[in-house]
């Protein structure tokens, strides 16, 4: 059975949940003798120090799921479940870190409201204890330009990456602190739980998949602009090979003096078994308005990967495919491994974009409608005001009945459909989508 990919990121989130339940919860448990019946500034300081624990506990795991370690697609159901749950847990964390000093700062107040100001910055005696403020600074500089979209997204990747360095910074200012709340061995060594989390995911992350694995290189062997905004680009192996399933993606990294080095998710539209990979390119954001204006033949590409749960071949035998855009992609794959298996699937294929022009592939959907006699599809360009809707699905493909649903495309059009779907009584767990804006 194919399991919903929201029903697994949401179970594993859960369970995620629960361990930092535990885990606080055993801290609080262990601490508590310390500070609960202390004076009220004592008190303070524990309140205070619980909230910090929680929010590093909360960063580790960021942290560790932005490792893009393949195991966890499989518990989460996809690297898109993934990011989102490593948006949460950061979000979280941060807001709980940012608590913190604060709660503990109270006691200051209100004869002291200097130190109670003054306590936040790195101005203290102690190095553990600046280091914890320099590692909440450098947070608040880069959760501020991630919220306010102050860089490009190219700066920004380089700006997110010393979150590594405020892990670390936070690390010290924790296990070196002269913390009274912290002092009996267990407690102290609890802290080590988070710790490795977070480290673990650093060094697979920026030292094994940046310097260890050896990661293939491909070279691009041919580009066709398909239309204004389009290419479809195929690449040639130079080093190493990818083993992948049709509509997997693979991250991207163009070496060229032209190009900037940022690595780039694209979904792979070619069938696995050819030693070639092919990708399409739309023009819809500054890193791809450069590509496709740029790209050109004997480029070399670094591919990390592949990633993606996304998977028809696990759904049912009656299947309602749903794309939106440059959603196509793995659509396409889909069905030249169709044709390529002679697999005979009921697969009816609705396909939505914006301009007559920006249709693509709609030739080999034409070809694969004669080839395969259970494979139809369906056109809704919006400018013509033929816009797509659950009704109109369910009356061009005969109903709902024993059918499996899989959508990719933008978030606004896969989650209006979510809900009118769900209104016309299909359950969710026959729902299935992947969000490529998750990156």
């Amino acid at each position: 059975m194919y399991v919903n990919q929201a029903v697994k990121s949401r179970i594993s989130f859960l369970i995620t949940i629960t361990a930092l339940c535990l885990f606080v919860g055993t801290w609080f448990m262990v601490t508590r003798a310390e500070w609960v019946d202390g004076p009220w500034r004592l008190q303070l300081k524990g309140w205070g120090s619980l909230i910090g624990v929680a929010g590093y506990f909360l960063f580790s795991l960021s942290l560790f799921l932005s490792s893009r370690w393949p195991k966890l697609e499989d518990w989460f159901g996809g690297l898109d479940q993934i990011y989102h749950t490593h948006h949460q847990f950061g979000i979280w964390g941060f807001i709980l870190i940012l608590i913190h000093p604060f709660v503990i700062g109270v006691k200051w107040l209100p004869q002291r409201i200097d130190k109670f100001l003054w306590f936040i910055f790195p101005v203290h005696a102690r190095l553990s204890v600046n280091f914890g403020s320099i590692a909440f600074w450098l947070m608040v500089f880069i959760i501020g330009v991630t919220i306010f979209k102050v860089f490009p997204y190219d700066k920004w990747k380089i700006t997110h990456k010393f979150m590594s360095l405020v892990f670390l910074l936070a690390s010290y200012h924790i296990f070196f602190s002269e913390n009274s709340i912290c002092s009996s061995p267990i407690s102290h060594n609890l802290m080590y739980i988070p710790f490795f989390i977070g480290l673990s995911g650093i060094l697979y992350k920026q030292v094994f998949v940046s310097f260890i694995k050896e990661n293939p290189i491909f070279r691009v062997g041919k580009i066709i602009h398909i239309n204004d905004n389009v290419a479809e680009v195929e690449l040639v192996p130079e080093r190493g090979k990818i083993d992948y399933f049709p509509g997997q993606y693979v991250f991207f990294s163009f070496q060229d003096e032209k190009l900037t080095r940022e690595s780039h998710p694209f979904t792979l539209t070619g069938i696995p078994k050819e030693p070639q990979i092919s990708i399409l390119v739309k023009s819809r954001g500054d890193y791809t308005n450069c590509l496709y204006q740029n790209l050109r033949e004997g480029c070399k590409a670094h591919l990390e990967g592949p990633y993606g749960r996304f998977d028809y071949t696990k759904a049912g035998e009656s299947q309602i495919w749903v794309a939106g855009g440059i959603g196509i992609a793995p659509f396409i794959a889909w069905v030249r491994a169709l044709r390529a298996s002679g697999d005979d699937r009921s697969i009816d294929l609705f396909y939505c974009f914006h301009r007559k022009n920006d249709a693509v592939f709609v030739e080999e959907f034409e070809r694969a409608s004669r080839n395969l006699p259970n494979f139809r599809y369906f056109l809704f360009c919006s400018e013509e005001n033929n816009r797509i809707s659950a009704q109109k699905v369910m009356t061009l493909s005969g109903g709902f009945q024993g059918k499996d649903i899989l959508m990719c495309g933008p978030k606004r059009l896969t989650y209006e459909l979510t809900s009118q779907f769900n209104a016309l009584g299909v359950r969710s767990k026959n729902i299935f989508f992947e969000d490529f804006e998750f990156f």
